[in-house]
């Protein structure tokens, strides 16, 4: 086994016996020259190159795709002691990936210094690149190898026509010494192998063979990378094609399960800033002052606000120096950054609201806006903005957020698919901080996206004027139901009056024909009896004393009348004289208690030790105490007591009549004070009145400028038993002062 310069022992002679290389003499030969002419010729024993074949193979099996090539670079250049290696992938004689560049420097002369306290290892002179290597497959050395499949030596690039031709390249090859050949796979040119020396070196028949031995494993390499690529491709567009469609099924996932055009433009912008990876993403919607100029024209930009309605932004964590941490510390959670941080910004508007507060500026004031308005229905696609984006105002750059913006995509949301509508409804947009083409695929993704947006949005909009239709139409059915329904109570409560002035009217007939016609036909007996002339003076005494009472009970009646009538709208003036009101009581309490006498009733008076002076008509007022006393002695049952309470309570006497009877039911207590009303079943009783003492009591206390109230209820006293206690609550005013007061 014989290492060769770089330290490789993989490397057996080609010719000859093991021996023949034991027996070199290098120590006799002077001459520099000689020397390397014996290292030249000792190289071509040294590598076999089926062996090479089978270290080819064997990186092709071994190594990730992506370095076969450097590693197939790096063991030409090392096993031919060269000074660069080029392996290329060729096509229509340009270099095209995969394509890899080995470089020995250590072996350059004049190297540049090293610092003294430097080292410098074998494997850190020696680089590999993906790049491009310094080459141009123009030049006509390199062009024969592709041209006629055949390998090219040069021992010295510059003794060469070609070096010092007019139609050289302006690139001249790396070095000096070249050997180039083609490398091939299924009979076809399909790459490149270059190995140079910077110094001059004459090429022999072994080292072309060893060059077309390599030929077809590195072709066989070159076009498993390719195949390699390609499938990586192809799995990559797959790829990309499933984010496309799961974008697509996202989107039309959102509209159909939401009912909200400002969720779904959300959703949508969500969906396709995460699919492209991009940094920001909007969405701006246009609110066309006049609705005949929403489609895009070259004569004039329409007038439009431009509202922004729904943003998403994918801010990345910014990059810091890592510190080692030392042995007693230890890296802790909140240490930890986070490669991406997702945020979402939407604004809750509903496209083509009346709010106010949306972000929004003109169309005519943004150029971006008013050239991909004029552009529609083509995206307007800046790989690099540059000074576009610095051209806008500072407005409508602050709502579009274009500080630091390099590529920007305004997609029109408008529906392509639809020739016959071309309106512009608003505009997708896709920012992000680094210059990034914009592929035809994500164009074309993007339309059919704005496509979905759009009809969306559209039938967002029919369904909104819908819904207002329907909700204009149900409030006016509302309104028409109200009026009928007020019309119906209405209507309701007329036949309820009816129905009650209807029995009204016949408890008026009922109590005016036993109030009328009873004492007529007394009267008229007694009118009879008193014509017969054999009648006693004792009998016809009597019978012109019931003659007589019931005159006045009919002049009384027609007084009451003519009371109510002159009192209700309050036009007989007040004189109003002091009033004992102790004395007053005392004097009608005899009179009642001797007509109460033959049923047990008593009248229990309750007065102040200091007799309140009153200043009233006494006219009215004694007509009320009459009254109310009337009433009580009615309705009270037999054996019961009548009470009568006087107090003062500021500038007012309040007085209280109380008796213990049947009460006054719940339905007929608000109605008490009506005129002709009578309690239920009051008539059957054959209870004398006419219904007319308590609405002329009413009268009379609002005629004084007082109050009169009436309650009904369960008496508490247990000698009471199942009595109830009505009670009526009269306040007046003590003085005149109060009822000019009152009158002004």
């Amino acid at each position: 086994m014989i290492a060769d310069r770089q330290g490789n022992q993989d490397f057996t002679p080609i010719d000859g016996e093991p021996s023949e290389s034991c027996t070199l003499h290098l120590l006799q030969i002077a001459e520099p020259a000689s020397v390397q002419k014996f290292l030249d010729r000792l190289m071509q024993y040294q590598v076999d190159p089926a062996l090479e074949g089978r270290q080819i193979y064997k990186i092709l099996t071994t190594t990730i795709d992506r370095e076969i090539l450097l590693q197939i670079a790096n063991t030409l250049g090392a096993a031919w002691g060269a000074d660069f290696c080029l392996v290329a992938a060729v096509a229509d004689q340009k270099l095209i990936n995969p394509h890899a560049c080995w470089d020995n420097k250590s072996d350059r002369p004049n190297p540049a210094p090293v610092a003294a306290d430097s080292t410098q290892t074998a494997e850190q002179s020696q680089t590999t690149s993906l790049k491009s290597p310094n080459i141009s497959l123009d030049h006509p050395l390199l062009a024969k190898v592709l041209a006629d499949g055949e390998i090219v030596a040069i021992s010295d690039y510059l003794d060469t026509a070609a070096a010092s031709s007019p139609k050289s390249p302006a690139t001249p090859l790396s070095g000096r010494a070249i050997l180039a050949g083609p490398a091939r796979f299924g009979g076809a040119v399909n790459g490149i192998i270059v190995v140079g020396k910077s110094q001059p070196r004459e090429w022999s028949a072994a080292d072309r063979k060893r060059l077309e031995a390599a030929s077809d494993a590195i072709g066989t390499a070159i076009s498993h990378v390719q195949k390699n690529q390609e499938i990586a491709s192809l799995k990559q567009q797959l790829e990309q094609q499933a984010k496309y469609k799961n974008l697509l099924k996202s989107v039309t996932a959102a509209i159909e399960t939401s009912s909200k055009a400002d969720r779904i433009l959300q959703r949508v912008i969500e969906r396709t800033v995460d699919t492209l990876q991009v940094d920001r993403g909007q969405i701006l919607l246009l609110k066309y002052t006049d609705p005949l100029l929403k489609t895009s024209s070259l004569t004039q930009t329409p007038k439009a606000k431009v509202e922004l309605v729904g943003e998403y932004a994918v801010k990345k964590a910014t990059k810091k120096q890592k510190i080692a941490p030392s042995k007693a510390e230890k890296p802790t959670a909140s240490a930890k950054t986070k490669n991406q941080d997702k945020t979402a910004n939407s604004q809750s508007k509903i496209p083509n609201s009346k709010s106010t507060n949306s972000a929004a500026f003109w169309l005519s004031e943004s150029k971006l806006c008013d050239r991909a308005f004029n552009s529609a229905p083509q995206p307007l696609a800046l790989p690099d903005s540059g000074q576009s984006t610095r051209n806008e105002p500072e407005n409508v750059a602050e709502i579009l957020k274009l500080q630091d913006i390099r590529a920007l995509l305004l997609v029109p949301l408008t529906d392509t698919k639809n020739p016959d509508d071309k309106t512009v409804l608003g505009f997708l947009v896709l920012q992000h901080f680094a210059p990034r083409p914009w592929n035809p695929e994500e164009l074309e993704v993007l339309e059919s996206v704005c496509v979905l947006a759009s009809r969306a949005i559209v039938q967002n909009q029919k369904l909104e004027q819908a819904q207002t239709l329907v909700e204009d139409r149900t409030a006016q059915l509302q309104q028409s139901l109200d009026v009928q329904e007020k019309l119906y109570a209405k209507s309701a409560n007329q036949r309820e009056q009816l129905r009650k002035l209807k029995l009204m009217e016949d408890e008026f007939l009922s109590t005016m024909s036993h109030e009328l016609r009873t004492p007529l036909t007394i009267m008229k007996l007694a009118i009879l009896m008193l014509k017969q002339a054999e009648q006693p003076l004792a009998s016809r005494a009597k019978y012109l004393d019931i003659l007589e009472q019931q005159c006045s009970k009919q002049t009384a009646l027609v007084n009451d009348l003519l009371a109510l009538k002159q009192f209700e709208p309050q036009q007989v003036p007040i004189a109003p004289i002091e009033i004992d009101l102790k004395r007053l009581i005392q004097d009608l309490a005899g009179d009642f208690e001797k007509n109460w006498a033959d049923r047990g009733l008593t009248l229990k008076v309750d007065l102040p030790k200091s007799s309140p002076l009153l200043q009233t008509d006494p006219d009215s007022f004694k007509r009320v105490l009459l009254e109310l006393l009337t009433n009580a002695g009615k309705y009270s049952a037999a054996g019961s007591a009548v009470i009568f309470e006087a107090s003062e309570a500021g500038d007012c006497i309040v007085l209280s009549l109380s008796n213990f009877g049947r009460g006054i039911s719940a339905a007929d207590l608000p109605h008490i004070f009506d005129k002709f009303r009578r309690g239920t079943g009051i008539t059957d009783q054959a209870i004398a009145g006419t219904g007319l003492g308590l609405a002329l009591v009413k009268c009379l206390v609002e005629h004084l400028n007082g109050t009169i109230e009436v309650s009904s209820s369960p008496a508490e006293s247990s000698e009471a038993g199942d009595l109830w206690r009505t009670s009526f609550t009269l306040t007046l005013l003590k003085s005149p002062a109060e009822f000019c007061h009152l009158e002004e």
